[in-house]
């Protein structure tokens, strides 16, 4: 039994399933990245002070 190629219309919600899996998974990457810093600031102001 031989296997037809994909419509057109396959292809489209296909396409589209694995750009919304991407764009997911670039979001989380990035808010797990901007939530990661943790600043200690001292009495002279700067991020590194003697």
């Amino acid at each position: 039994m031989a296997q037809r190629p994909p419509t057109t219309e396959t292809r489209t919600v296909l396409r589209t399933i694995l750009s919304a899996g991407m764009l997911v998974m670039l979001v989380l990457a990035c808010a797990g990245a901007a939530a990661g810093a943790t600043w200690v600031v001292g009495d002279c102001g700067g991020a590194e002070c003697t």
